[in-house]
């Protein structure tokens, strides 16, 4: 399991991220009078959680929530039974790729994009179809969906019978100064298979950040995928609105986990 970390300046950690490990030093280090003020980063849980709410409420009335599997956790961190049941999901399945025993009329699916899983709601779909069932059905794809998704619709015959959404969950905070992508195929789609197509999802992150926290002062980087991300990163930034905004982060470092040699580059000022 790998997950993409960012931490806040000055902190640290032991060898990677997977630790998730803040050492009694680092926390005394934080309670010293000229320590400068964290960011607030439950402001990312905040954001996420009311978009997910306003997702939920484009199928308005009593709908059945199925959440994969890897998703569980990172979601109750954000929004609990509770607030889900607040508004109109009746019942919480885990995905699991088999047959579904739900009799509600409106289904929703709460889905990383993956090829196979838009597979399997498309013959749930199919097989209601081939009953005469009329059902409503919403795939919510986080943290973003892809073309390849909707292609895979396309092709079994359901676009038109979906609706389908994109949560832009980006980064889950896991503790003060610890902050996690939850990109389990990171790792193996991007060093192993040559898929750079959460580089944009990365870069998404980064940008999110440098809205809500101001400009980074500096960013440096290790590795070909850093630059790449670092570089489609300014990219939203120039396309995006410039505002003035007092820094909250100081440096930002971008560090790949492939096995190329590690020389560190300055990516220059923000």
């Amino acid at each position: 399991h790998t997950q993409q970390c960012f931490r806040k300046k000055g902190s640290s950690s032991r060898d990677s991220c997977e630790s998730l490990w803040l050492p009694s030093a680092l926390m005394a280090l934080s309670s010293r009078r000229d320590a400068p003020e964290p960011p607030d980063f439950s402001l990312l849980k905040r954001l996420a959680r009311d978009q997910l709410i306003y997702l939920l409420e484009q199928l308005p009335g009593k709908k059945d929530l199925f959440i994969e599997a890897d998703l569980m956790s990172p979601l109750d961190r954000i929004a609990n039974v509770s607030t889900l049941k607040q508004h109109e999901v009746d019942k919480l399945y885990k995905l699991d790729n088999k047959p579904i025993v739900s009799l509600c009329d409106q289904l929703c699916f709460l889905i990383r994009p993956r090829i196979q899983t838009v597979k399997w709601i498309a013959e749930i779909v199919n097989v209601d179809k081939q009953a005469g069932r009329f059902r409503r059905y919403k795939i919510i794809f986080t943290p973003q969906k892809f073309c390849a998704c909707e292609t895979v619709l396309e092709e079994q015959g359901i676009y038109g019978d979906v609706s389908t959404d994109e949560w832009a969950f980006y980064l889950l905070p896991l503790d003060d100064d610890i902050i996690s992508m939850e990109l389990p195929e990171f790792f193996r789609d991007n060093f192993l298979e040559g898929d750079q197509r959460w580089v944009t999802t990365a870069a998404r992150a980064l940008h999110l950040l440098h809205s809500l926290y101001g400009p980074f002062s500096k960013a440096y980087g290790i590795g070909r995928c850093a630059k790449m991300t670092y570089e489609t990163w300014r990219e939203l930034v120039e396309e995006g609105e410039q505002k003035s905004q007092q820094p909250e982060i100081g440096s930002v470092f971008l560090v790949d986990r492939g096995p190329e040699p590690l020389f560190l580059w300055g990516l220059g000022t923000t």
